[in-house]
């Protein structure tokens, strides 16, 4: 008799209800900036207003950074104020570069978004689903936390702004609101009002797009992941079933095919991660240690108090952003891995002998691995997240014998 755990389901008639539990967040982040892609065909209208919404969210990201990027190559200004600038300014810069290859990959994008919603309506077991669920609930709990620290560290470092600077020109005494990004005067005076109160008002819109694309960034590679990592648990749960008892049906051939046929699917939806990840890896990498690297200098000249907190809530933030990133990718292969592990595990001895030769090229198959790479060129893990740390204090050392 089974339990409920082995139930068998004529169909999962709660796939549509699964599927969008596992990518409900991510939605979320990416819709507002016209960069989830279409499920279903759109009208020209909607295809209009989507790129409109592009260009809108383009402009709005560069009106901050570049007049940034001038201010510190061109403003007549001491080198600590330069130095300040580079921290935001490569920000909004990631946020832009996050924004490019979101959108350059939308057609990889909805074709794992395709087979997340296919392994949800083809579920027939009640324990894979069980499994399924776990780590979807994982996934959705690795993007919170993503975009709860990122918000917090950003908001607290925008809303400092909300407290107005007095300048002085000549013998008259001005207000303006300190902005997130420094503004090149050459280009436009935004010390007065109203301008200043416009400018600041759009870069700290242009700063939620930003969030909305790391975020988006971090939780698709969350969601992504982790649905790979069900479907692996489901691969090793059917091995752990593989050995047949008397005449059960399915028998040990059938139930091989289903593993072989589920494992090679899986790691396609793997390649596919790679291919959507790699050049947003590459950008958060060596963003974040950039990012890493100024923060350590801003804390160590800051010296205002509440401007100190919010760079060390900055840095926490970047810390756990490039962390979920090593993380995924080496829990990815860690379970890619242990797939290979339970065939080797399996009581391969009490199977027919052709069923237990094919375990062998389940063994094989999960001994080459398709990993999580920035660019191709380096591989995202754990050892990938103490080399960002040791390459941010490396520069933070060679700045600080150059500029301090």
């Amino acid at each position: 008799m089974l339990d409920s755990s082995d139930e068998v389901l004529a169909t999962n008639a709660t796939h549509l209800k699964d599927y969008e539990y596992s990518v409900q967040l991510n939605r979320w982040f990416l819709k507002p900036i016209g960069a989830w892609p279409r499920l279903k065909k759109s009208t020209k209208t909607n295809k209009v207003l989507v790129k409109l919404l592009n260009f809108a969210c383009h402009s709005l990201i560069i009106f901050t950074f570049a007049p940034s990027l001038l201010y510190i190559l061109f403003e007549d200004t001491n080198m600590y104020a330069k130095m300040r600038a580079i921290g935001p300014m490569s920000y909004w810069l990631m946020g832009e570069l996050n924004y490019c290859c979101l959108l350059m990959k939308q057609n990889d994008i909805l074709l794992c978004v395709k087979h997340i919603e296919n392994d949800w309506c083809s579920v027939r077991h009640a324990r894979d689903r069980q499994l399924m669920l776990k780590n979807a609930k994982i996934g959705r709990f690795i993007a919170c936390i993503a975009a709860l620290c990122l918000n917090l560290g950003v908001l607290l470092y925008n809303t400092i702004g909300f407290r107005k600077t007095v300048f002085h020109v000549g013998n008259e005494s001005h207000t303006m609101y300190r902005l997130p990004c420094p503004f090149y005067t050459n280009l436009m005076e935004v010390r007065y009002s109203p301008m200043n109160e416009i400018v600041f008002g759009l870069q700290l819109l242009s700063g939620v797009i930003v969030n909305c694309t790391t975020m988006g960034a971090c939780g698709l590679a969350a969601i992504l992941a982790m649905h790979a990592c069900g479907q692996l648990s489901v691969v090793m749960s059917r091995l752990e079933e593989m050995v047949d008892n008397g005449n059960e049906q399915p028998s040990a051939q059938e139930k091989l095919a289903f593993i072989v046929d589920h494992h090679l699917r899986t790691l396609s939806f793997v390649t596919y991660i790679e291919k959507v990840m790699n050049l947003i890896c590459l950008v958060q990498l060596m963003g974040c240690t950039l990012n890493l690297c100024m923060l350590e200098y801003y804390v160590l000249t800051e010296k205002s108090k509440d401007t100190m907190a919010s760079y060390g809530i900055l840095y926490t933030s970047m810390t756990i952003n490039i962390f979920i990133f090593c993380y995924i990718g080496e829990i990815l292969t860690e379970q890619c891995k242990k797939v290979g592990e339970k065939a080797y595990m399996t009581e391969w001895y009490r199977l027919p002998y052709k069923t237990a030769a094919g375990l062998i090229l389940v063994i094989s198959r999960s001994s080459t691995v398709t990993k999580i790479t920035a660019g191709k060129l380096v591989n995202i893990s754990i050892a990938t997240f103490s080399d960002v740390f040791k390459t941010s204090f490396a520069y933070f050392n060679m700045l600080r014998t150059v500029a301090m």
